[in-house]
């Protein structure tokens, strides 16, 4: 996060949809222990074709927005393709474990603002 955001309070949520669009948001719980490294155990579930899992048009589109005084600011987000999340989860075996990637979190055409791990 911004370094200005380490001077006050910080709880953040996150907004998760596809391509956001409004019909498939789900909204994270507010973090408010995490201050600069939130975390969440969060599940949003979406059901998509076989086509969307293969279209690289498609994204998961996560924003994360801070809560302070009243006031909602978007802080970055991450854009990830079905097609790409689909093949990295799915080349694990049955069984074998949980997969895990690492995308860096943007805020507008500024350089990455952190990471996020899914």
């Amino acid at each position: 996060m911004p370094e200005n955001f380490l001077k006050t309070r910080v709880r953040v949520y996150a907004k998760i949809s596809l391509g956001g669009n409004l019909r498939t948001q789900n909204t994270t719980p507010v973090d408010k222990e995490g201050q600069t490294n939130p975390v969440w155990n969060f599940t949003a579930v979406y059901t998509v074709g076989k086509n969307a899992v293969k279209s690289h048009e498609i994204k998961l589109l996560i924003q994360f927005f801070c809560i302070r005084t009243s006031q909602e600011t978007n802080i970055g987000e991450l854009s990830a393709s079905l097609a790409e999340l689909f093949n990295c989860f799915s080349a694990l075996s049955k069984g074998e474990g949980a997969a895990k990637v690492n995308y860096p979190v943007k805020r507008g055409d500024d350089d990455s603002q952190g990471e996020v791990s899914l």
